[in-house]
């Protein structure tokens, strides 16, 4: 079916939807004429009425779209972007008098960029200062390859001096896999799976430039094991909490994990497994609920080389390459 077709469907329905909401108005205004009707019940219908017509008109939204823009709209929807949200980008990259399709392009990755949070920068080098690093986030999101490629960053590519620090003693993989990255990269390596072992294991290491600390995988509806983790973690004092969400996950999967996780107060981002998404339209749309820097993307399983400070524009370039809008 065209977009023309489309369109004039749903302006035909919406009309039709206008007519329905007109005739009811009309009939409750004129039965207030013949019959005593209390304030209350006035009101109550007056409701009854804004609520039709705002249905019609949140019904019709789409149909009063351009063909561009609603090409662009069944664009977004497609990449997985909620219909509300994308069809609030669109109106808002369109106003105005009509627009080429390369300028309207542009405008819907600037329309995004101002929608979503800010990066944050990779710690900085300071004399005197060592930079704790926390992950945070739920099963099978990557938080130990992701201490692995930051560890590998740090200490060959940069040579900074690191430990690694595991907080993940449910699972005994968990450690022997971080114990090795530590022995490949040279770092010193550190478990401590309770408050007062985190406390003590950070008191007892001098002269590293940067801790990395992986902690257990939480299930999201397991409230007590998150308030446990960021417990453990806030024991270590750390400057940098991020929370580890996977691209590859469904919306409701990620929104409910950053609602289960606040509570252990991360403060920044950590996006991994961009190459196994789909589409970008669902991590997007997290990212811009949750208004938290993001700190770095992970897009591979190669610990020296998929990773990368974290750029926005290209996350939102990626949603909406040249000639989605054909």
């Amino acid at each position: 079916m065209s977009s023309k077709k489309r369109t004039t469907e749903s302006t035909a329905a919406t009309k039709e939807d206008r007519q329905k909401t007109v005739a009811y108005a009309r009939a409750l205004l004129g039965e207030q004429k013949d019959t005593f009707v209390s304030s209350t019940k006035i009101e109550e219908r007056i409701d009854e009425i804004k609520s039709m017509v705002g249905e019609v008109l949140e019904h019709g939204s789409a149909g009063w779209l351009s063909p561009a823009l609603a090409q662009s709209h069944a664009w977004l929807v497609s990449q997985g972007v909620p219909d509300d949200d994308a069809t609030t980008i669109v109106q808002r990259a369109g106003e105005g008098s009509d627009v080429d399709r390369e300028t309207l392009h542009q405008r819907l990755i600037e329309t995004f960029l101002a929608r979503l949070p800010s990066c944050a920068l990779p710690p900085r080098r300071e004399p005197g200062q060592r930079a704790v690093i926390a992950l945070i986030g739920p099963t099978g999101v990557g938080k130990t390859t992701t201490i692995a490629k930051l560890a590998t960053r740090f200490r060959l590519q940069q040579g900074r001096r690191v430990a690694l620090i595991t907080a993940d003693t449910y699972r005994i993989a968990a450690v022997d896999q971080l114990q090795k990255y530590a022995e490949l990269v040279d770092a010193s390596f550190y478990v401590a799976s309770t408050k007062q072992q985190m406390r003590e294991t950070i008191a007892s290491i001098n002269d590293v430039d940067v801790i990395l600390i992986d902690t257990a995988g939480r299930s999201r509806t397991d409230g007590d094991r998150i308030q446990e983790t960021g417990e453990i973690v806030a024991a270590a004092q750390p400057t940098e909490r991020h929370l580890v969400l996977s691209a590859a996950t469904s919306l409701t999967a990620t929104r409910r994990a950053a609602e289960s996780f606040m509570v252990t107060d991360c403060d920044r981002v950590i996006v991994t497994k961009l190459d196994e998404a789909v589409s970008l339209g669902e991590i997007i749309t997290t990212l811009t609920e949750l208004q938290l820097p993001v700190s770095w993307c992970t897009n591979g399983q190669d610990v020296s080389a998929n990773i990368e400070p974290a750029k926005i524009e290209r996350l939102v370039e990626s949603l909406l390459p040249v000639g989605c809008i054909a």
